[in-house]
């Protein structure tokens, strides 16, 4: 049985992107290229691994047990090879790394863990920041190496990004609102919303992201005042004073007391994703890079 870890790649990004193009794309092959890999894999298990939709594709009951086994034969030949290396070439040094607390607790301590596991001699800094201008000033100044942050980041040819996770956004509303007693919101329930978040020092087309602006239907958001951490944003919600747009792990992070967090149904999910200075040579930065895709690899439905 000939299985290469290419086609198991190739047939892992297309069940995570749910089609042959967009996995292409994050492959950089051709569509036709993926299709020759997962048609190679399909002759290997001698049954269909993907069904093909109108809306994209879907694994078969076999694919989907390949994709599961197969991740975890990705993540152990990569754990394999990241400790071989490390042992083969002695690596230490220090890894510091910009995070925001409220975006990576729930996976940046087990990342921590794993490098300490696999590279012992490696020493961790993390480094909290506050907004999108911290991070990138951090990076550029060289106090940090590396960053875990949300895109996008605007034009900027400096950096190299690699995306980890997607998040659905959640909505912070103010007491009392005539919204709370929903189960969750639609974009276009947050007309003339007045929306708090930060402002200064972001690209124009950052800022427009995050406050959805302009809406579905054309008409602009609101921007109501500015709040440059997420406890400022907090106050301002609490104080009456507008709505925050923000991931759903914030949501989960700050539970802020009289205040009601709901899911913004129709809203393009954010990406966080590790990014670092194109011209660094740090050679720790690809282990961590691993580390942190193995930790944050999303379970197989």
């Amino acid at each position: 049985m000939d299985l290469n870890l290419r086609l198991l790649k190739a047939l892992e990004a297309v069940a995570e992107e749910g089609s042959m193009t967009r996995a292409a794309g994050r492959l950089m092959m051709t569509q036709q290229a993926v299709s020759g890999q997962i048609r190679q894999l399909e002759r290997v298990a001698g049954t269909p691994l993907v069904r093909r939709r109108s809306s994209g594709v879907e694994l078969t009951a076999a694919g989907q047990i390949f994709v599961k086994q197969g991740r975890e034969l990705l993540t152990a030949t990569t754990a394999m090879v990241a400790e071989a290396r490390l042992v083969g070439s002695g690596l230490s040094g220090r890894l510091r790394i910009a995070f925001k607390a409220q975006s990576t607790a729930h996976f940046l301590p087990d990342v921590e863990a794993s490098l300490r596991r696999v590279a012992p001699d490696v020493e961790v800094e993390p480094l909290a920041v506050h907004t999108l201008p911290d991070e990138l000033d951090a990076l550029v100044a060289g106090t940090a190496d590396a960053a875990f942050l949300w895109l996008p980041i605007g034009d900027d040819r400096r950096f190299v990004t690699h995306r980890l996770l997607d998040e659905p956004r959640w909505v912070a509303l103010p007491p009392g609102h005539h919204l709370a007693s929903r189960s969750s919101l639609r974009v276009s329930d947050l007309v003339c919303e007045p929306i708090v978040g930060p402002r200064d020092g972001m690209p124009e087309a950052v800022v427009k992201f995050w406050f959805i602006d302009p809406r579905p239907d054309g008409s602009r958001a609101v921007y109501g005042p500015q709040g440059r951490t997420p406890e400022e944003c907090l106050h301002l919600v609490a104080a009456g004073r507008g709505s925050w747009i923000a991931p759903a792990s914030t949501a989960a992070y700050f539970p802020y007391p009289r205040l009601v967090w709901l899911p913004l149904e129709d809203a393009a999910p954010l990406q966080l994703a590790l990014i670092w200075r194109r011209d660094s040579v740090n050679p720790l930065l690809d282990l961590l890079l691993e580390e942190s895709r193995r930790v944050t690899r999303p379970t197989p439905v």
